[in-house]
């Protein structure tokens, strides 16, 4: 542990105390990097305090500044979020809140981008008076993964793109398997076989002989797509274009020759970008007008949300692993370099990009998208909104009612009633059937705690590293429910927050691009002094060891032996 460190090089914890006021920040940050690798005496403190002081005093040193726009689009909602830096802290607080759902439209499932961009420009507009009296000195794009849109040659966006939950376009992997290898493309890719994933997506639309091929000229993530209105310049970024199952793994370019394969132009794509620096200023038309932003920069970030999580998440140690909870559960480590070996191929383990050159082994687990639409079906029937903090009430009223679904089954994926398929998914294994919404929602938090710990054990094993800190970000780290049913079925110390992880990592980027902020260790420094964690500690981890291997995994047999 970083503190342990300190303690022996110093004497002292220099990660409390004076030297993590914002005056010595920088220096107990480069202290706590040397101890890592060497040990000081302690007269070595004074020479080196002593120049420090007259460094900081003679004003050549200024803490990082600056005021940024995250908007942030996630599968539920967007958001504008505004971060004020000053003295190694940052705050943030959200300005404009939007809803993001997907457009069912004849059978098919498509996200409305251009009124998406409406929303942020509105956001704009309703916040300029603020903007114009401080003004802000970027703005980043963050958004979900996999989904694109394709340009034509006068850059016209070429229909609507179709929504990850497509179920025609989720159709499509069993004859993209017969065209590619799985075994060459995780070797390559290294990604996690979905049937939404980007390059899948194309082999579908080929199949559809859809017009984007056809007349496609330009090929650009969702967040680039957004980055591309606000300043007219067309960049692929890096770590969203990892999610596509068609960049290279090794060389973090794309692989090339499978556009070719699937029948796809490879002029369409250009080579990703890695994040981290100025993309450029909004255009003129946008200047006009919302006049407040004129001449605000628009920075390259880490635009798939789940980098940007990352980047936002306070990682203790190279032993804490990170939980990325809201629509979708993520869970992984950070590591150097990505894992490709064929036992990470079998449990479908993904290896997307990172910032600094890191990749993110991680597992997408179905995650919170359960309970939000339960949510939004029992609202129909009772005719009334609920709140989350209501739903969680009603499981601890039934914490005794043990049915276990597996989060991942793929029925679950967009169903026409989530109420229904759980039901369906209990009745076929043999288990009490839930039909209180307390009963729904503890079947969700203890089947995910359970998903959680399996997707956990094999983190460990494939990275050969033991986790002991499990980090929970996002939206789902409020629910203290669940993040206590996660420390005990895990066996191990979750700590839960920042909230607003991603927004915290989409800024803390546009300010390495600033050049305000060294790197994201530094970031991180920033963001562990700006937010304190929430500890769970297990409190019942042979009950939970029970419900594993009695409860949990029977259920996993029988509903594999129902599939056969």
């Amino acid at each position: 542990m970083e503190s342990e460190q300190s303690r022996n090089i110093l004497g002292n914890d220099i990660s409390t105390g004076f030297l993590s006021s914002p005056l010595f920040f920088p220096l107990s940050n480069i202290l706590l990097r040397l101890g890592a690798r060497a040990k000081f005496h302690e007269g070595a403190l004074v020479f080196l305090l002593i120049p420090w002081a007259f460094f900081y005093l003679s004003s050549s040193y200024r803490s990082p500044m600056g005021r940024y726009l995250a908007v942030d689009l996630g599968a539920e909602s967007g958001r504008l979020l505004l971060g004020n830096l000053q003295d190694e802290q940052l705050q943030v607080r959200e300005l404009y809140r939007f809803k993001t759902q997907g457009t069912d439209i004849h059978g098919r499932s498509y996200w409305n981008v251009l009124r998406f961009y409406d929303e942020i420009i509105n956001g704009l507009q309703e916040n300029a008076g603020e903007i114009s009296e401080d003004p802000i000195d970027g703005i980043g794009i963050d958004t979900w993964g996999v989904d694109f849109t394709i340009l034509d040659a006068n850059n016209q966006l070429i229909g609507t793109p179709y929504h990850y939950r497509d179920k025609q376009m989720n159709s499509y992997l069993e004859g993209f398997l017969e065209v590619f290898s799985r075994d060459e493309l995780y070797d390559i890719t290294g990604m996690q076989q979905l049937p939404f994933n980007s390059i899948v997506q194309l082999y579908g639309l080929v199949q559809e002989e859809h017009c984007s091929i056809k007349e496609g000229a330009t090929f650009l993530m969702i967040p680039d797509f957004f980055n591309f209105l606000l300043t007219g310049i067309k960049k692929v970024e890096y770590t969203d274009a990892s999610t596509t199952q068609a960049l290279d793994a090794r060389t973090k370019d794309w692989h090339w020759h499978y556009f070719k394969k699937i029948g796809v132009n490879e002029d369409m794509f250009s080579t990703p970008v890695q994040p981290g620096h100025v993309l450029g200023k909004v255009d003129e038309h946008l200047e006009r007008v919302i006049p407040s932003i004129k001449g605000t920069q628009v920075h390259l970030i880490a635009s798939h949300d789940t980098a940007s999580a990352v980047v936002g998440c306070p990682l203790e140690s190279r032993r804490a692993a990170y939980l990325s909870s809201g629509t979708w559960s993520l869970l992984g480590s950070e590591l150097k370099e990505p894992i490709l070996t064929m036992e990470a191929m079998k449990d479908n383990f993904t290896n997307e990009g990172g910032i600094e050159g890191t990749i993110r082994f991680l597992k997408n687990i179905m995650g919170l998208w359960l309970l939000q639409q339960v949510k939004k079906s029992w609202e129909v029937k009772a005719n009334e909104t609920l709140t989350y903090e209501e739903i969680i009430h009603q499981a601890r009223l039934h914490e005794n009612f043990t049915s276990l679904i597996l989060p991942d089954d793929p029925r679950f994926m967009n169903p026409p009633s989530m109420v229904e398929a759980i039901q369906q998914a209990c009745r076929e294994t043999g288990q009490p059937i839930p039909y209180k919404l307390g009963e729904f929602a503890e079947t969700i938090f203890k089947s995910l705690a359970l998903r959680y710990r399996e997707v956990f054990l094999s983190l460990e094993q494939l990275s050969k590293s033991r986790i002991e800190c499990l980090h929970v970000v996002g939206g789902g780290s409020k629910n203290e429910y669940l993040c206590q049913y996660t420390a005990d079925a895990l066996n191990i110390k979750v700590s839960a927050g920042p909230i607003e992880a991603t927004s915290l990592g989409n800024i803390i980027v546009q300010a390495i691009s600033a050049g305000e902020i060294v790197d994201v260790e530094h970031g991180r420094e920033i963001i562990r002094n700006s937010f304190t964690p929430r500890i769970h500690i297990p409190m019942e981890p042979e009950t939970w060891d029970d419900l594993y291997t009695t409860n949990y995994l029977e259920m996993k047999e029988k509903r594999d032996g129902n599939l056969k």
